[in-house]
């Protein structure tokens, strides 16, 4: 039996992803819950690497984005053995002592002799004004918030994947439970009737009938049960737990109701528009990556020659312009904006589109409360003609094939009426919609 679901063309694909994380591991109830269930794999899906490593790698980048903000020290050193550039001493012209470097010319003796010369210095950076860095830290800031709503959205589509298998998982089951049923009462049919050729009260035919009634029966129970295996299977898929072999759906689920509808998945529509003011920050960061950078540098340390060194140190501002880079900013930048609008578009269409589902959902609901009160006087329209045959036919005013055609009404009513509940309980669960833990 197939259920109606918003998920239906998204359910197969992912499916098949989910399968490779399939863990043993049964649940304890014979009666599993849609919550159970739903809990199981959001905890199953919190340990997918690719979403942790994708929250983490944001995260980082933001650091990394605000790193640019802070001052940077680093260590030079440097040491090497190479002619000239000796120390000399000499008189300024108002009679001080200096200590010099000095290079020899070639012509004279010392001009090849080698020297250590030697250099330790520490230099800082500390930026004062930097828009490319606010732009960068916005920008990565942004893309973090996005994917952090686009996990969000990872776990309201396993959500949504669990409960279109539960509720699948759950129709089949009742549907084998309504085939196993009309099966039996086709072997006890048989029976009787069996019964009744034997003491010359029905023709010989009779019994062929009704052992033709029986296996045809017994086959729609085998398909029924091939189904609910098939079912039960992709819930375990889904959910990343293989379930018990006496696990039962929890039947209680097609009488909720609930008179507070909520829209469901905002975090899809959420990831987009973030993805979105990413973009557009980022479009904003290489625009100014033209912008001049003010910084304030420094330097302190030793430089030398041999037995000889001298101080050294200096403080300023520096001011970086720049001129040219070929277009590429320019060219980012556009390509950025974009992937904004691009996204901006797509987020438009998934409002419309979950407003639309919702409209429907509260359309389905109302269409199937209606059909439920009629599939219900059916059935026990059914019952009663299955019984008025039934007893006609012990009385010998009618044939087995009026039997059989009416229990296959009243087993075609109760399936009927099965498939408008689990429609209505697809529709309220769609209508109420739990956000992500």
């Amino acid at each position: 039996m197939n259920v109606v679901c918003i998920w239906t063309s998204r359910f197969t694909a992912i499916v098949a992803l989910l399968v490779a994380t399939l863990e043993p591991g049964a649940a304890s109830a014979e009666v599993v819950t849609l919550q159970e269930l739903e809990a199981l794999a959001l905890r199953n899906q919190a340990r997918w690497e690719a979403v942790r490593a994708t929250t983490v790698r944001a995260t980082a980048e933001v650091d990394a984005a605000r790193a640019r903000r802070m001052p940077t020290f680093w260590l030079d050193v440097m040491s090497v053995v190479a002619p000239g550039s000796d120390i000399e001493r000499v008189f300024t012209v108002d009679g001080r002592e200096v200590n010099v470097r000095a290079s020899p010319t070639v012509t004279e003796r010392t001009a090849f002799r080698p020297n250590v010369r030697y250099e330790g210095t520490i230099q800082m950076r500390a930026p004062l004004y930097d828009g490319q860095t606010q732009a960068s830290l916005r920008a990565a800031r942004a893309y973090r918030a996005a994917v952090q709503a686009r996990a969000g959205a990872s776990q309201e589509m396993v959500l949504a994947m669990v409960r279109a298998s539960y509720l699948d998982w759950l129709a089949t089951y009742l549907d084998h439970e309504l085939a196993a049923a009309a099966a039996r009462e086709a072997k006890a049919q048989l029976h009787r009737t069996g019964l009744r050729v034997k003491d010359g009260e029905r023709p010989p035919a009779d019994l062929d009938a009704a052992r033709y009634q029986q296996l045809e029966a017994q086959l729609v129970a085998s398909d029924a049960a091939a189904k609910l295996e098939a079912a039960k299977r992709l819930l375990e898929s889904a959910v990343g737990t293989a379930l018990s072999p006496d696990a039962e759906p929890d039947r209680a689920l097609l009488l909720i109701d609930t008179e507070d509808p909520r829209i469901e998945q905002k975090y899809e529509i959420e990831a987009l528009e973030l993805e979105r003011n990413a973009a557009r920050d980022e479009a904003d960061m290489y625009r100014r990556s033209r912008v001049p950078v003010l910084a304030v540098v420094g330097q302190t340390g030793l430089a030398g020659v041999n037995d000889r060194a001298f101080p050294r140190y200096q403080l300023g501002l520096n001011l970086s312009v720049p001129l040219w880079d070929g277009g590429r900013a320019v060219s980012l930048a556009r390509a950025a904006d974009a992937r904004a609008s691009e996204l901006d578009a797509q987020a438009r269409d998934a409002r419309i589109e979950r407003d639309d589902r919702r409209e429907q959902a509260l359309t389905q609901r109302r269409n199937a409360d209606e059909q439920l009160v009629l599939a219900e006087n059916l059935v026990e329209v059914s019952k009663k003609r299955v019984a008025q045959v039934e007893t006609s036919y012990d009385l010998g005013a009618g044939d087995l094939d009026d039997v059989a055609d009416a229990h296959s009404a009243l087993r075609n009513a109760q399936s009927r009426r099965l498939q408008i509940q689990v429609t209505r309980a697809d529709a309220i669960l769609r209508l109420n919609y739990p956000e992500p833990k």
